[in-house]
């Protein structure tokens, strides 16, 4: 730790203290004040060493640049040069910001391909900005809501949240499940749910065909009984029967064998 960081220390303690005993004439004192105290912690945060670093923040950041030097390694120019020349993805994904949710258990290759949009709860309400501009300034044909097996933000919203910071609830308000039924029913009305909140905000392009709105579940705990990782399709543009979403061909595509070559798929 750098010479002096206990004196500064200390200041930061005693600050909160000496701000509110403050007469209101001293708004200026206060922002210096609170100015050394931001600069405090800045030089605090700088004078960690490697015995402060948390193990775990320091693997993650070993995998990470590990990870991105093999795949420098194994992509080179040509495969970013339809990326660098812009985007044209497929799909705008709206799904969990989960972390045992992610594309490659349905886009072994999703650079160019999915404009992802996460958050808790897989919802369109607390990312509508960004859920528009896909569908609307990119033209995605289809706009895919997925939910998940064993997901905390239906969890929470199915019990009491009271206690939780005011941007957490703000999410969970919005996510609109039965009390007490924190299970894959409820995970399933949540899909259903988006699927219309998203039928309804883009009504033209789903009536003119322009847009398919489909809702699935990235099941990883079977419950659905399709088998474990299966991302199964539930709802497409409000259709929920089994029996008619199996007859539809959008479905049917999700077993078929895919194309070889695909935009963005191969590495150089």
């Amino acid at each position: 730790m750098k010479q002096g960081i206990w004196p500064l220390l200390a200041l930061l303690l005693l600050a909160p203290a000496w701000a509110a005993d403050m007469p209101a004439q001293g708004d200026a004192e206060k922002e210096r004040l609170r100015q050394m105290v931001k600069e405090v912690l800045r030089e605090y945060a700088a004078s960690l060493g490697p015995k402060h670093l948390n193990a775990d923040a320091r693997g993650l950041m070993q995998n990470l640049g590990q990870d991105n030097r093999n795949f420098m390694r194994t992509h080179k120019p040509a495969y970013f040069k339809p990326l660098v020349q812009g985007q044209r993805p497929r799909a705008t994904v709206v799904t969990c910001a989960d972390s045992r949710v992610h594309s490659h258990a349905f886009d072994a290759t999703p650079d160019g391909d999915l404009f992802m949009v996460r958050n808790i709860g897989n919802q369109i309400a607390t990312a509508e900005g960004s859920v528009e501009y896909g569908v609307n300034h990119l033209h995605t044909p289809v706009l895919l809501i997925i939910g998940h097996s064993a997901c905390g933000a239906i969890q929470a919203a199915a019990g009491d949240y009271s206690a939780e910071s005011g941007p957490i609830r703000n999410e969970l308000d919005t996510l609109q499940v039965p009390k007490g039924e924190a299970g894959i029913n409820s995970v399933l009305l949540n899909v259903h749910n988006q699927v219309k909140y998203a039928m309804a905000k883009f009504e033209p392009k789903v009536i003119s065909g322009e847009l398919i709105v489909v809702g699935a579940v990235y099941d990883f705990r079977d419950d659905l009984k399709q088998g474990q990782g299966k991302l199964a399709i539930v709802n497409v543009n409000g259709e929920t029967d089994a029996r008619k979403l199996a007859q539809l061909e959008i479905v049917q595509a999700m077993e078929q064998p895919a194309p070889r070559a695909r935009r963005g798929a191969t590495a150089y």
